[in-house]
């Protein structure tokens, strides 16, 4: 219950402070909006950006918005061959994670831009995120009963051979819970324009850390996920 009280209070919070960030751009008259894909190597996911109006050329500052999923990095998908065209599943996992988030983003760039030719910016991005897990299931093979559709537990793990595979991922989709954590990363941004689109290419670390937990796996840590990630996106110019 606190849990859930505390991920509501964090949407609330993000959603807040987003459409504030784009009512106050708007004013500016200086909106700029971007979104794009990311892939990484623990997810992939979506984004959305919103720029500040810029007060220094060099300098830009953004809010970001975005939601991805998050694998642990012990994870491997393996296969019970005991059976017929069995399912792959992951031995040991317990839920299936994702994360929701905003960011606000420094960028700086280094050196000159001249012309067309694109401009690098070194930057660093922190703020909140809510992780959410979904019950992973499994089918399980049990002695002189009808096959069983269960997550898997620390008894299991010494079982694998009566593990029969994965289930359909919708599987769970209303056992959802939620956890609050925080994100932070480093990155190294290319941006360049043609015809009437400006787009980025990003590239980085990141760090999503959960004081509580984003339990994923048995008998590992769940707290610190650390990811390499490219993320590309654009947004329209006048």
């Amino acid at each position: 219950m606190v849990i859930v009280i505390k991920a509501n209070i964090i949407n609330l919070f993000c959603a807040f402070f987003f459409f504030n960030v784009l009512y106050v751009n708007a004013q500016e008259c200086s909106i700029e909006l971007s979104g794009g894909i990311n892939i990484s190597t623990n997810g992939y996911g979506i984004y959305f950006q919103s720029g500040f109006p810029e007060v220094n050329s060099k300098t830009k500052n953004s809010i970001t918005l975005y939601c991805h999923t998050i694998k642990h990095a012990q994870e491997a998908r393996i296969k019970n061959e005991r059976y017929i065209n069995p399912s792959p599943y992951v031995l040991g996992k317990i839920n299936a994670g994702g994360g929701f988030g905003i960011d606000y983003t420094l960028h700086r760039q280094m050196g000159s831009h001249q012309g067309n030719s694109p401009k690098l910016f070194l930057g660093a991005s922190i703020g909140p995120i809510l992780g959410v897990i979904k019950p992973y299931y499994v089918s399980f093979d049990k002695l002189g009963e009808p096959n069983q559709i269960i997550i898997q537990n620390e008894g299991m793990l010494n079982k694998q051979d009566s593990i029969i595979g994965s289930v359909v991922w919708t599987k769970g989709l209303s056992e959802l819970s939620y956890t609050p954590g925080i994100h932070f990363d480093l990155n190294f941004l290319v941006q360049w324009s043609n015809y009437n689109r400006a787009h980025k290419w990003q590239n980085g670390i990141r760090i999503n850390y959960f004081p509580e937990g984003l339990n994923i796996l048995l008998r590992a840590n769940n707290s610190s996920f650390i990811s390499i990630y490219t993320q590309y996106g654009f947004n329209r110019t006048k």
